[in-house]
């Protein structure tokens, strides 16, 4: 088995371990017993948790893009196309809320190496979402947008601050389920006035 196809099995291992039992209460001992491995053999591909999840997180996320950008590609209405965005974003974590709990042991401020360049990464992807979205609705003559970029971090800039502001009684980075939802409301609330203000009258 070649290491990539190896790096994969352990990848889809975890996952589903985590998924179930949560980060926490999962053992990478566990983990090689699954996959009928030496511990050993597990450190050789992944060489703590940390750098296992960052992979997991990585492939979970990698699939859910993959899958939501197929729809976005094909949506030509920035409406229909941002309530889409903010309703997978938050369906993916309810899915997998089991896994991403985890970050709730950490804040932004103490995040392990291994995960930082990930939520970098993150960040990235769901700006050139906006963007995208924005700039089909000037090609289609819906919006009227001087600075596409600059208005897409206005946007994103306001939607995670009114995120982080409704969860700072948590100090975490991951609420739970019914917070998610009720913060999702929100977000289309807030996602579908922006978007009315760039409207072409």
């Amino acid at each position: 088995m070649s290491q990539d196809l190896k790096q994969h099995t352990i990848i889809e291992a975890a996952t589903k371990r985590f998924a179930h039992f949560g980060v926490a209460k999962t053992t990478m001992s566990e983990i090689a017993s699954d996959l009928s491995m030496s511990k050993a053999a597990l450190y050789y591909y992944f060489p703590d948790k940390n750098s296992l999840y960052a992979a997991v997180l990585n492939t979970i996320m990698d699939e859910n893009a993959a899958q939501n950008d197929v729809v976005l590609q094909k949506e030509n209405n920035p409406f229909k196309a941002i309530n889409f965005y903010l309703e997978r974003r938050t369906q993916f974590i309810i899915k997998y809320h089991n896994l991403v709990e985890y970050l709730k042991t950490y804040s932004m401020n103490n995040l392990p190496s291994e995960l930082q360049p990930l939520f970098m990464r993150i960040r990235n992807r769901e700006m050139e979402r906006v963007v995208s979205i924005l700039e089909k609705g000037v090609q289609n003559g819906m919006f009227k947008i001087d600075n596409i970029k600059s208005t897409a971090e206005l946007f994103f800039d306001f939607l995670e601050g009114f995120r982080n502001l409704s969860f700072a009684h948590n100090r975490t980075i991951f609420p739970d389920k019914k917070e998610f939802l009720s913060v999702l409301k929100r977000e289309i609330e807030f996602a579908n006035i922006f978007f009315r203000g760039l409207t072409v009258s």
